[in-house]
């Protein structure tokens, strides 16, 4: 007959199987199968025969490393047909969204003056800031269009558009031998466009024989037109203007020169 160990649960009297194994798996510690209770099963351990101990029902188990809190009981909450969510929203009804003509306040007709004198006054800003423009493309409107800068202090000037205007022959040479520093520029200027457009700046620059820049300088309308030929007007549409300069250039020796054309400031 051979014997084995038992030991039982302090908390409910209940008699268990143990094995070398259990005890030494938490250091005796193991917990009742039945009540779920942690001991030490070494204190109430006991030997019986085999006989005995079938007779112990349940088997225990190894005690877990830390037995966890028992978590609090949670207070009951209300089912949600239960809970208050204040008063119902009111119902809103298409004549609370687009009330009836007659219950609107009438607009004033003051607001329909005002619309009109702040139409009247951003057209004159347009016509007075693209003045020169309108007058190119519908020259039926050039006579307003002086009319009203005669009231604003301003002119009705042709656009600057020195892109449209062609170099098409210039020529720099000595005015007088005996002064080899004394030259004169001359340079002939066509308006390709359909329209008159503004007189524009003339850049010039004096090179050496390698192309380096000696000198430069831009040139106005008012320097390079004849006496007594209105700035004001521009280049006729398809016309030619001559520009003639008379240079100092002092020791410079210029071999060379390069001529562009720039935007002028109004006169």
């Amino acid at each position: 007959m051979t014997t084995g160990m038992v030991t039982k649960c302090p908390a409910c009297d209940t008699v268990f199987r143990v094995t070398p194994e259990q005890l030494q798996a938490r250091a005796g510690k193991v917990r009742c199968g039945r009540c779920m209770t942690v001991f030490d099963a070494a204190k109430a351990l006991a030997t019986v025969a085999d006989g005995a101990q079938e007779q112990a029902a349940l088997p225990l188990e190894p005690a877990p490393a830390a037995a966890a809190a028992p978590r609090p009981p949670r207070a009951a909450e209300p089912l949600y047909e239960d809970r208050d969510f204040g008063p119902a929203p009111r119902q809103l009804s298409l004549d609370d969204l687009y009330p009836p003509e007659e219950s609107r306040p009438p607009a004033s007709p003051w607001w329909a003056v005002a619309a009109v004198l702040m139409v009247f006054v951003l057209a004159a800003q347009a016509a007075y800031f693209y003045r020169s423009e309108l007058a190119t493309q519908y020259p039926g409107f050039k006579p307003h269009l002086v009319q009203l800068c005669e009231l604003f202090r301003c002119k009705v000037l042709p656009p600057q558009r020195p892109k449209q205007i062609a170099i098409e022959a210039s020529d720099l040479q000595v005015e007088d031998p005996a002064r080899p520093g004394l030259i004169q520029l001359t340079a002939t200027l066509r308006n390709h466009a359909g329209h008159d457009i503004a007189y524009p700046a003339v850049d010039l620059v004096l090179t050496n024989t390698k192309e380096h820049t000696l000198a430069r300088r831009i040139f106005l309308p008012q320097e390079y037109l004849e006496r007594g030929r209105d700035v004001a007007a521009g280049i006729p549409a398809s016309a030619e203007v001559t520009v003639r300069l008379v240079l100092d250039t002092g020791d410079l020796n210029p071999a060379g020169f390069r001529l562009d054309l720039l935007p002028a400031p109004q006169p």
